[in-house]
């Protein structure tokens, strides 16, 4: 396991950063100082969603030019539903009330990461779709409802929602042709859009310019599943500098005096 993320301070910015693992420069997403959280639905769709994105990032489309393959386009499409399904789960409206922990407390949890392809991706289309959703991460690190425990409010779920809806629209607008009004509505909470099985079965990417199949594709980018063990499996490192619920820190023990706790044994 790389000690790269011993050697990452905080960055001072909101780009998205750098992780060196076996030669190559992945991706992780930029969570700046808000390293932790309250909100276990929020860390787990903040895992989720690298893990998705993971696996998306390696796939041989990423590294080809042109218009990606039925089979990426697909990814992408269960990638997003998926992620709306579980932001939909824990989204409260206001007139419903929110689960407060009251008789415990949860433990502050670390932002699981996982690198990510993005630097060397030679797609152009699967490197914007990337490109937005670490970008989607890292806003989601720095909402205030990171606070809560259980859930989030409407609003917060649209904000979750914004980047990654966007790169789907990018993908129905540029790929299928889907009108851009239509696509639009992929936005509309109420009647939100999503491409169907009629869409995939007339994929056809005939009107994308030839200059755009021709370039040089990056060979042997691709990685087994053995190689990514390190970087894809409940051991990945947690944010930069982050140990996940570091016993022995000033804000600790502020809060042990605060829920009159003991001595935590390590």
């Amino acid at each position: 396991m790389p000690e790269v993320n011993e050697n990452l301070v905080i960055p001072t910015h909101d780009a998205i950063l750098p992780y060196m693992f076996e030669g190559v420069k992945w991706a992780i997403p930029n969570v700046g100082d808000n390293k932790e959280t309250h909100n276990m639905a929020i860390a787990r769709l903040f895992e989720k969603i690298g893990e998705h994105l993971q696996a998306f990032s390696v796939r041989t489309d990423c590294f080809v030019p042109g218009p990606p393959t039925l089979s990426a386009v697909k990814h992408h499409h269960n990638m997003f539903v998926r992620l709306c399904n579980l932001i939909d789960t824990n989204t409260k409206p206001d007139n419903m009330e929110r689960l407060e922990a009251h008789h415990i407390t949860h433990e502050r949890r670390a932002f699981k990461i996982y690198p990510i392809r993005y630097f060397d991706v030679k797609n152009d289309y699967c490197r914007r779709w990337i490109e937005l959703c670490l970008q989607g991460l890292s806003d989601m690190a720095q909402l205030s409802e990171n606070t809560w425990a259980n859930d989030w409010s409407v609003q917060t779920g649209k904000e979750m929602k914004k980047l990654f809806r966007e790169a789907y629209r990018l993908m129905a607008v540029e790929l299928f042709r889907v009108p851009v009004i239509e696509a639009h509505s992929v936005f509309d909470e109420e009647n939100s859009f999503y491409l169907t099985k009629e869409h995939f079965d007339g994929y056809d990417v005939s009107h994308i310019p030839t200059i755009e199949w021709i370039k040089h594709p990056a060979l042997g980018s691709e990685f087994t599943e053995d190689e990514l063990r390190p970087i894809s499996t409940p051991n990945v490192p947690v944010a930069p500098g982050v140990a996940e619920n570091e016993g022995n820190t000033p804000q600790r023990e502020l809060e042990r005096r605060m829920q009159g706790g003991g001595e935590v044994v390590n």
